[in-house]
């Protein structure tokens, strides 16, 4: 996840503060009561982050500066992996009444800024990538002990949806974005959910009451009868909001300078989000003896949540420092570095590339 001000995502998207209410899921320590939030990615620490409750160890490191990466390694808990990723991107009531305060010259009022068309590049763009392919290193156990690493297809983007038939308002809920991931499995005709995410982004002013409150810049989440009753069950997707609503907090001006950095936030978020959910697509939770988290450490931090915000962006020469991928379309899109297991002789640190 990512929240604002704080470097530490909980099943929601990337870095940035988050209300205590509001920690990501985790798997309890106990395996007698079940323990879930959405992870989420808090907005752009400017002070080092708070070290959250271990979910093995009896006693948790110390965490580290802001702008530094986590360390520790990170563990597989058993649940699955997205071995064959595929995206589906939802832009909900881009094309709604009031959903935007302005228009920008030459380009639509449903998409005055191009948030929705980087969205939509980035996503098609990031397949194949030696970026993604940080994540071929993970993989899940199957029942006959065999493993199953995550693949890196070059087409990961399953299609893009514009709904402006299903009404969308203000300070929505997580409920509400879940179901709008539900109405989209229905309308894409996705069938294998394993492997499948969805990505809820809203518009300028229609976001969900956590963000309104400056809480995260975005979050993941998996779907269960417990936390979203009445929802088809089995989902990972993610609260995508208008991150450009949190300008700097969210990554504006990041990885490159003004005007051109000023969508920075909108592949670093997204991107965050999106390898969190093929790493760990049940987003850490756990119900009843059952862990569906997939790979995190042991205070909970996922591949994104441990690199992001590292450096401190445009002057940062510090290594896993976040950077401009090169896509498979030949355009560069700003993104994150991602912990890597492998790195730095299997100590593990935030990478560019499988081997770093």
């Amino acid at each position: 996840m990512m929240r604002r001000p704080r470097i530490r995502s909980a099943g929601v998207a990337m870095v940035a503060a988050v209300a205590l209410s509001q920690l990501p899921a985790t798997a309890s320590a106990s395996a007698k009561t079940p323990v879930h939030t959405p992870h989420l990615m808090p907005q752009n620490a400017i002070q080092p982050p708070p070290v959250d409750v271990c979910q093995i160890l009896p006693a948790c490191p110390p965490g580290v500066a802001a702008g530094q990466p986590m360390p520790v390694n990170m563990a597989y808990f058993g649940g699955h992996v997205q071995v064959t990723p595929r995206i589906y991107l939802v832009l909900w009531g881009w094309g709604q009444s009031g959903a935007f305060d302005h228009t920008t010259p030459g380009r639509p009022a449903s998409d005055p800024d191009g948030a929705g068309a980087l969205m939509n590049s980035f996503v098609g763009a990031l397949g194949g990538t030696t970026w993604a392919g940080i994540q071929t290193q993970y993989y899940q156990t199957n029942a006959n002990g065999s493993n199953t690493f995550i693949g890196n297809p070059a087409n990961q983007l399953g299609g893009v949806w514009n709904d402006d038939t299903n009404a969308i308002h203000d300070n929505l809920s997580g409920l509400e974005i879940a179901q709008e991931a539900a109405r989209a499995v229905q309308h894409f005709g996705v069938t294998d959910l394993n492997n499948s995410q969805v990505i809820v982004a809203q518009p300028q002013k229609y976001n969900e009451a956590g963000f309104k409150a400056n809480n995260y810049c975005a979050w993941h989440d998996y779907t269960t009868t417990p936390y979203y009753p009445g929802v088809q069950q089995g989902i990972s997707f993610t609260n995508m909001p208008y991150v450009l609503n949190a300008g700097f907090g969210c990554g504006k001006d990041f990885v490159n300078p003004a005007p051109a950095g000023d969508l920075d936030g909108v592949t670093i978020v997204l991107g965050h989000e999106i390898e969190e959910t093929v790493t760990d697509p049940g987003a850490e939770t756990y119900i009843n003896g059952t862990q569906y988290g997939g790979w995190f450490d042991y205070q909970g931090w996922e591949n994104g949540d441990k690199c992001a915000w590292v450096g401190d962006g445009l002057s940062s020469s510090i290594p896993g420092a976040p950077y401009n991928m090169a896509g498979n379309d030949g355009k560069r899109y700003p993104v994150q570095a991602l912990w890597s297991n492998n790195s730095a002789q299997g100590a593990g640190y935030c990478a560019p590339s499988p081997l770093g």
